[in-house]
């Protein structure tokens, strides 16, 4: 059964996911990662006209060079365009290449790593908000990009009191969890908060149930009260499953057996099952971490090997399973969909990823749905720890962009202890 799993995928080379803050467009670009100072695990977002700097980098799958550029773009609250010109929310040029690339070393799948950070010597940010970072490669002659980070800037305005509890107003301690939180607006001249202040909530960074379009439910003087909101609700779902493979010739956590077939790796994982109960693992909430215990760089002395993911569970009509976490961008698409082998009675699907320490999960997204569904394989369960991030927005009558004025992040089993 081993051996039939690893085949059935040997000529499979996965679909690019797409997601909100991070998307490839294109199968020879992966691993896009973000850092915030240099933390592996931090929030995308920066403090305006600090001494913050957002580290940008992913891997070019061969040793040929490539002129990439990037292109910055302001954004509004929902990630559309804003109202604005370049030379209103920067300062400096666009459309700079990326100067800092270096090849692989010791690897059997080859690759160039690529990296900027901004705010740098040729271009800054002069206003708060959203930003997306387009990736083009002048080579291509194709005037798409080939990746896309989003990351935000904050002017810091407000204060942000935040709770969750798994006593919802729907029920107690079952499946569910609520959010309520509090907003200072004594920074602010504001004349209409319910017009002018604009929260965005996500959940572990997922984007399929993040929450906009949210009303206070009570206005005090300078405070804005989100309490009692139903559109606050989220389903808990369950600890992040995790694997961990530092070297491809030794089976790491939750690794079942490492084959190496022509010049490459192949790592089946052992088979997942659904999940009825709450899982102790500590989690980090869908991200990964590259790693590799050889070498002395794992930025580029990490292998990629193509990892076999199997799931036990009976076949089900009607919508589709797929992989959730950073390893695919927290999207739903053909690269990230399981696919049944009707003679193995299981749902599988190949990852090719960079050695490392990875979370995940399995959702399951019903036909014409846009939100996932954790219960069906993971379950859901009120004291999952879970990390929900709040955004404030704020747009003055007459402006032509939304002001990022407030950020913070909140984790449910912090809040419980």
């Amino acid at each position: 059964m081993k051996v039939v799993r690893i085949i059935l995928f040997l000529l499979l080379l996965p679909l690019v996911c797409r997601a909100q803050f991070m998307q490839t467009f294109v199968p020879n670009v992966r691993s896009l990662r973000m850092e915030l100072n240099g933390e592996w695990n931090s929030i995308p977002v920066i403090n305006l006209k600090s001494d913050d700097v957002m580290y940008f980098s992913f891997d070019e799958m061969s040793h040929v060079y490539h002129r990439f550029t990037y292109r910055i773009t302001h954004c509004n609250s929902d990630w559309t365009i804003s109202d604005l010109h370049e030379i209103d929310y920067l300062q400096g040029f666009n459309d700079v290449p990326v100067e800092e690339w270096e090849n692989s070393v010791n690897t059997t799948q080859l690759y160039t790593r690529y990296s900027f950070s901004l705010p740098n010597e040729n271009v800054g940010l002069l206003l708060s908000g959203n930003y997306k970072v387009e990736i083009f490669d002048d080579e291509s002659g194709d005037d798409t990009p080939v990746a896309l980070f989003a990351f935000s800037a904050v002017e810091p305005k407000l204060g942000i009191g935040a709770s969750v509890s798994g006593d919802t107003d729907v029920s107690l301690n079952e499946n569910l969890q609520q959010l309520s939180f509090t907003v200072n607006c004594s920074g602010l001249n504001i004349a209409s908060p319910s017009d002018e202040i604009k929260p965005v909530v996500y959940q572990n960074r997922r984007t399929d149930n993040a929450v906009r379009g949210l009303k206070p439910t009570y206005i005090t003087g300078n405070s804005l009260e989100y309490v009692h909101n139903e559109n606050l609700i989220f389903h808990a779902g369950n600890e992040y499953r995790r694997f961990e493979l530092t070297h491809p010739g030794r089976p790491g956590m939750n690794v079942e057996e490492v084959a190496l077939y022509g010049d490459e790796y192949h790592v089946l994982l052992y088979m997942d099952k659904r999940r009825v109960t709450h899982s102790s693992y500590i989690d980090e909430n869908g991200r990964y971490y590259v790693n590799t215990h050889e070498g002395y760089g794992s930025a580029i002395e990490a292998d990629y090997v193509y990892v076999h993911f199997a799931l036990d569970v009976p076949y089900r009509e009607g919508g589709n399973y797929y992989l959730l976490g950073d390893l695919c961008n927290n999207a739903f698409s053909p690269g990230s969909r399981l696919d049944y082998d009707p003679e193995g009675g299981y749902y599988h699907t190949t990852q090719l990823l960079k050695l490392g320490l990875y979370n995940y999960m399995y959702v399951w997204v019903p036909d014409g749905a846009a939100i996932a569904q954790t219960s069906v394989v993971e379950g859901d369960l009120y004291d999952t720890e879970n990390e929900y991030l709040i955004y404030i927005y704020y747009r003055a009558f007459g402006e032509r962009y939304d002001r990022l004025v407030g950020i913070s992040a909140v984790n449910y089993s912090l809040e419980r202890n």
